[in-house]
């Protein structure tokens, strides 16, 4: 809800026609305090929490009972005339109104709810104690919805044609366009939609709202309803939410932090298999909670460190610049004044707290990044069951692996890279160490673009080996073989190089090594030939014993790619011609 109180206070100082019309304005002022938009969001959120799970009802009497109630207890808020009378009647009844106060006033349904019917349904009830007119519960109905949509995931484009299709709402206008003709009005048909706009325009939670109050019009309640659907998008700013607690008296902070605890959480539009499994650090912290121990410590240290081997992902809350191509990482700082970097190991625990925009990154890469920048550490959940994971235990996780590398490098494939094998013999080692999947997929990217060395048998034509025969034989009855050092011999017929093959069980291998000198004394043997992957590939594959896979660096390093891998990588595209 802090998006639309924040939109009302900051919008209250150019209400009645008083806007700038630019977004080049001060967000905090004098005149920013809350108005009547605040007390009535707050009345109803207080109303949905206390009658979850009730009759229609239940929650219609709750929201009559304490939007008066809060209504009394600030009189002096703003209220329009006529709802100004309800809160006064000894028989309070809706009036036919079609006023954006049922708009305003509805943004905690967006969040209390499993699905956009309850959320809808809810939205309706908490307009028609009052504002019961169709275009009075249309308006509840369409910013509740879009609420719902931008928390959950959901896109612009997609939130856009839900509201223009459910709603009839035209959201074709610019706000460019509605800018210059656009004055104070109050019903829902003329600020809903170019509230809605505001936040489709936006570049972010302080950009919808420059842009809601840059509108002009009833421009407290039209960035009220901007504010609350980009919080539910964006997120918001800690500082912001900060100068919105200062200007809150203690009676609707203790509603707010009720709904925090309540609300369901907010969505990040992109879905992360990596934070999959991180359920084994959060189950470590909560033994930890339990009983804090060393061993139990030392539990949680492994967790971490076990699900950063398995490629294991931390969300991470971001400040992103205006073009969005850079953030700094947000941070907490607590009572002894420090300030700490802030990681989520699921939505779920994410969304406990305040919205913001999120990255998602391997726990390793961030560990590494905490120690190299010299921060204090990382607070794990620090709206549950948080984990101060200080600089010193990220130390003793890294040093647990010996410096050891556990993920394959992303380096761009070049052929200098590639050159002398080294980089594919590393992804190798990296590979039998941590066989994750996305290891086998930046391995196989690699092999798509790499040379290899094959062990060949030299077979000669039988005319060729019959001249040779006889050169020997020559020699041997005229002084010796050491009369054949330092001639040269020719062949007159194409030598045939047979790849050798390597048996295991009753499996057959390919062999192939990342560089010559790789076969050791394997390798004494037999002939060397290098050869582009693709090219060994397509050799194993047609090969006479029905090859399982291809073997590389067996004799030091050795990882099968097995045979039905080939066309998968076969149909990688090249990196390297990408380049």
């Amino acid at each position: 809800m802090y998006g639309a109180i924040l939109g009302d206070m900051i919008g209250a100082p150019y209400e009645f026609d008083r806007s700038p019309k630019t977004k080049e304005f001060p967000l905090f002022s004098k005149g920013t305090e809350f108005t009547d938009d605040t007390v009535m969001t707050i009345a109803v959120a207080e109303a949905l929490l206390d009658t979850i799970g009730k009759a229609d009802d239940e929650i219609k009497a709750a929201l009559v009972t304490l939007m008066r109630k809060w209504g009394k207890r600030y009189p002096n808020a703003g209220y329009g005339g006529r709802f100004y009378g309800w809160l006064r009647a000894r028989y309070p009844e809706p009036y036919g109104s079609y006023g954006n106060g049922s708009a305003m006033r509805v943004s905690s349904a967006g969040w209390l709810y499993d699905t956009l019917d309850e959320t809808r349904r809810i939205a309706r009830l908490t307009a028609e104690v009052t504002h019961n007119h169709p275009e009075g519960i249309k308006g509840a109905e369409a910013t509740a919805s879009a609420i719902f949509l931008a928390r959950t995931g959901t896109n612009k484009e997609e939130i856009k044609d839900y509201i223009v299709n459910e709603f009839g709402y035209d959201l074709s206008r610019t706000c460019d366009e509605i800018r210059p003709a656009y004055h104070h009005v109050e019903s829902c048909q003329k600020t809903v939609p170019e509230a809605i706009t505001a936040f489709l325009e936006g570049a972010d939670f302080e950009d919808v709202i420059r842009t809601a109050v840059s509108l002009g019009g009833d421009c407290d309640t039209l960035t009220c309803i901007a504010g609350s659907i980009a919080e539910a998008f964006y997120g918001i700013p800690d500082e912001m939410v900060s100068e919105c607690r200062k200007r809150l008296p203690k009676d609707m902070l203790a509603v707010l932090d009720h709904f925090a605890e309540k609300k369901l959480p907010m969505e990040p539009a992109f879905q992360d298999p990596f934070l999959d499994g991180n359920e084994l650090i959060e189950a470590a912290i909560h033994a930890c909670y339990a009983e804090a121990t060393k061993g139990k410590l030392s539990a949680v240290l492994e967790a971490i460190r076990q699900r950063m081997h398995e490629d294991g992902h931390f969300m991470i809350p971001v400040l992103a610049s205006e073009n969005g191509t850079e953030f700094t990482f947000r941070t907490i700082q607590t009572k002894d004044g420090k300030e700490w970097l802030v990681a989520f190991t699921s939505p779920k625990e994410y969304g406990k707290g305040q919205p913001s925009q999120i990255i998602s990154n391997f726990i390793d890469t961030m560990l590494k990044a905490c120690i190299d920048t010299e921060n204090n550490g990382f607070i794990i959940n620090p709206w549950g069951e948080s984990f101060i994971l200080t600089a010193e235990l990220i130390d003793m996780i890294l040093k647990a692996d010996g410096g050891v590398e556990y993920h394959v490098p992303d380096d761009a494939i070049t052929p200098e890279l590639l050159e002398d094998g080294s980089f594919l013999k590393r992804a190798i080692e990296i590979c039998n160490r941590n066989r994750t999947h996305l290891n086998m997929i930046k391995l196989m990217k690699i092999l798509r673009d790499s040379w290899i060395w094959i062990p060949c048998n030299a077979i000669m034509s039988d005319a060729d080996y019959a001249a040779l025969e006889k050169v020997v034989k020559d020699a041997e009855q005229n002084g010796g073989l050491d009369s054949l050092v330092g001639k040269t011999l020719s062949n007159q017929d194409n030598i045939r190089m047979v790849p050798d093959i390597l048996q295991n069980g009753d499996e057959f291998f390919f062999p192939v090594f990342t560089t010559a000198e790789e076969m050791g004394d394997y390798g004494q043997g037999f002939s060397k030939i290098e050869k582009h992957f693709l090219e060994a590939a397509a050799l194993a594959r047609n090969n006479e014993k029905s090859v399982a896979g291809i073997v590389i660096n067996a004799f030091s390093e050795p990882f099968v790619i097995p045979r039905d891998l080939f066309e998968m990588i076969a149909e990688m595209p090249s990196a390297v011609e990408k380049k």
